[in-house]
This record gives C-alpha cells, sequence and structure tokens, in this order.
C-alpha cells in the first residue's frame, strides 16, 4: 500500500499550509481526508486533495464536464442519463438524469430543439447547476454531441466535412456538435 494512502478522518496537512481540495477538509488546524485514497499535493497552489480509490459514488458540482445519453426530447428540453465525470471515467453515475433548456445549446436562437439532438447521442456537456435538478450546458464549441444516432434507423451518423449522413438509409441530419465529435475520445 502507498504511503500515501488515507482513510477518512486521516490527517493530510496542516490548514495553515494547503488548501483544501477535493475529498478534503478542514476540522480545527488540521486538512484531513474525507474519502478513501491517495493524497496529492499542489505546489503552485499550495492545495492538498485525496483522489478516490473506492466506489464512491462520484461527486458533480457546477463547471464539471459530464458525458451522457439523450433518453428523451421535449419542446425545448433534452433529457439525458448521464454515464461518467471527465477525471472519473473509472466511476461511472448510476440512475442519475439531468437536463439541457434549448436556451442552453447555442449563443444564437434554437426553435426546435430536435434540430441540434437526437434520441439516443452521446452528448459532452458543462453541469451549470448541480442542485436539486441536475441542469447543463452545450453553448461551448467543444461540448455538444460527440455520437449522432440517425432519426430514421438507430444507426450511428458519419460526418462527412459537412453533414451528418447515415450510412444505412442516407438520411441526412444536423447537431450541435462537441470539437470531439467522432474521435471516440473525451478531451
Amino acid at each position: 500500500m502507498p504511503s500515501n494512502f488515507v482513510i477518512p478522518g486521516d490527517v493530510v496537512g496542516a490548514a495553515e499550509e494547503f488548501i483544501p481540495g477535493e475529498g478534503t477538509y478542514v476540522r480545527g488546524e488540521f486538512l484531513r481526508a474525507s474519502t478513501t485514497g491517495v493524497t496529492e499535493f499542489d505546489s503552485e497552489e499550495r492545495s492538498a486533495k485525496v483522489l478516490a480509490r473506492t466506489n464512491a459514488p462520484v461527486k458533480l458540482r457546477n463547471g464539471d464536464v459530464v458525458v451522457g445519453q439523450i433518453t428523451d426530447l421535449k419542446e425545448s428540453l433534452a433529457i439525458l442519463r448521464l454515464g461518467f465525470k471527465r477525471g472519473c471515467e473509472g466511476r461511472p453515475i448510476h440512475n442519475t438524469e439531468a437536463l439541457i433548456h434549448i436556451s442552453r445549446v447555442k449563443s444564437s436562437y434554437v426553435k426546435d430543439i430536435r434540430t441540434v439532438f437526437g434520441l439516443r447521442d452521446i452528448v459532452k456537456a458543462k453541469i451549470i447547476d448541480a442542485t436539486p435538478t441536475i441542469g447543463l450546458s452545450v453553448v461551448d464549441d467543444d461540448l455538444g454531441v460527440v455520437k449522432a444516432y440517425c432519426g430514421r434507423c438507430a444507426t450511428p451518423l458519419r460526418f462527412d466535412g459537412k453533414n451528418l449522413v447515415c450510412n444505412e438509409c442516407q438520411h441526412v441530419e444536423s447537431r450541435k456538435m462537441s470539437t470531439d465529435f467522432g474521435t471516440g475520445m473525451i478531451r
């Protein structure tokens, strides 16, 4: 076991030396671990955090980037089932839904949310409201659809440099695509 392995309540450092980061809290004059894991220190920021080494639920905060699948589309709302948070890919998010309101899709006007998302699409989004219902935004260029499915036959769509095209039925569709679209990677 590594020498920097801690369990909840263990002292990580002095509160006057470090700013508490993820997985830590201050009690009295000490910075303590709030989860089981390995300590990591950032000498530039003078911060300390504990990288979880358990299957504890992922904590979602404003500004976190998450990936999810569209399960339903309403008139002005997309509903996603979240899969994982960037940086915590090995710890999936279970049974958590989030919403993208039509006003959080693009910086310009969008009349119908179905023109930018389709059912089953995989979307990379940023959390803008973590409680009580998780609200997401895809306005930034690097956010949006990373994998799209045909609205007619559910076949994955390919980007031909100009349009999203279905190889099966040749249907052409549009999406609010992430810069990661089709790469198979989430950056």
